[in-house]
């Protein structure tokens, strides 16, 4: 069975925000791992990696997704909407660095299309749990990678990976959000097919936690560094629960790895003296 989540038909743009004197990763490459059918529900194995994994929610994917919709020509770029997810990782890795992410892409096209991908993320302090302040750590974050193809009628999850410093694991729940364009009309896609790409929807994570809720802005736009943008909470009524597919794998220093051993070296020590 296949569902396609249709987008919200947007009465007005809301107008862009002013400059700010910051640039997101631009340039960014995206890798695909897998790529299937959108209709086709089940588990997605990936490679094992050397770091840890905070938050994974790529591998039990429903056989549905949610398109972004409401494209837009701002200053002659089409772009659609943003639509994020709450991610709440596991473990105490807060402030390691993020090493890799992963992140999914439902074409809804019965054709392939090229669009960039243009991910941004906010800390859960907004209204109600609403993306709130821009996430800043170490600077503000945010990735537009390189025009990608997107093939038809699929679901599909990309990574890339970081050098140091570039991006540090949020110590709690935040929300991380795609919006997609057509680079100033670089990659051919029109605005009819843009209303068609958005996140494929996978449930449940395996590492760490999601609410059943996802939220997207009002008007469509770039919005990085855009603290508290205009738009709503939404899920599905739990059928199927509003979880998209993400995954961040962070390493931690090693101070860390020196605390965990000495932590385990303590614990046989009292062992040996009880005994």
């Amino acid at each position: 069975m296949r569902m396609h989540f249709g987008y919200f038909v947007l009465a007005a743009i809301a107008a862009t925000s002013a400059a700010i004197a910051q640039t997101d990763t631009t340039g960014a490459n995206a890798h695909l791992v897998v790529s299937q059918s959108v209709n086709e529900a089940g588990t997605i194995t990936l490679p094992k990696v050397p770091g840890v994994v905070t938050y994974d929610n790529v591998t039990n994917f429903t056989g549905f997704g949610y398109a972004n919709g409401g494209a837009a020509n701002l200053a002659g770029n089409t772009i659609t909407t943003l639509v994020a997810d709450d991610i709440t990782p596991a473990g105490s890795l807060g402030g390691q660095d993020i090493t890799r992410f992963y992140f999914s892409v439902v074409n809804f096209n019965a054709a392939a299309v090229t669009a960039r991908a243009r991910v941004r993320f906010w800390n859960a302090d907004g209204t109600a749990g609403a993306p709130g302040s821009y996430y800043s750590n170490p600077g503000a974050i945010g990735f537009t990678f390189n025009p990608i193809l997107f093939g038809a009628s699929s679901v599909s999850v990309f990574y890339t990976d970081l050098a140091a410093n570039t991006f540090k694991m949020p110590s709690g729940t935040f929300w991380a959000g795609i919006t997609f364009d057509n680079n100033t009309g670089g990659t051919g896609i029109t605005a009819a097919q843009l209303n068609n790409l958005g996140q494929g929807i996978f449930d449940p994570p395996v590492v760490g936690s999601s609410a059943d809720v996802a939220f997207q802005t009002t008007a469509a736009g770039s919005f990085f560094t855009i603290a508290n943008p205009a738009g709503q909470l939404f899920n599905f009524g739990g059928q199927p629960k509003a979880n998209f597919g993400w995954r961040f794998e962070a390493v931690p220093e090693p101070s860390t790895y020196v605390a965990i051993a000495t932590g385990l070296f303590g614990v046989l020590g009292l062992r040996r003296r009880r005994r």
